[in-house]
């Protein structure tokens, strides 16, 4: 009997050691590319107040996300659509839009793309 819970004691210890050694979620707080596979990528931008994303597209993606965390940007789509997009609001648009931001105060935003 002693040696039956010796071996299930230690199945357990080591059934949970190879469980918490691959962990089931990633956080990150850097800037830039921070995540992406086969079919996404993630772009995490901490920006200052009057700083810019310059007029760009993304080729090769079909949706992307802007999602601001804080602070607020006014978006300029295909040089003439504005949104002003602020804390807790998403913004989509395809990859063949260019988009061009300024930030209106110090602000973040995490940017999903989509393929």
């Amino acid at each position: 009997m002693k040696v039956a819970n010796i071996a299930a004691v230690l199945l357990s210890a080591l059934f949970s050691v190879a469980v918490s050694a691959a962990p089931l979620g990633e956080v990150s707080s850097e800037n830039g590319k921070i995540f992406s596979g086969e079919n996404y990528m993630v772009v995490k931008k901490d920006m200052k107040k009057g700083e810019q994303i310059k007029p760009h597209d993304h080729p090769g993606f079909k949706t992307l996300i802007f999602a601001v965390g804080k602070g607020s940007f006014d978006v300029t789509l295909n040089q003439k659509e504005k949104h002003t997009v602020g804390a807790g609001s998403v913004l989509r648009f395809g990859g063949d839009v260019v988009i061009e931001a300024v930030a209106t105060e110090d602000a973040d935003v995490a940017i999903t793309l989509i393929k």
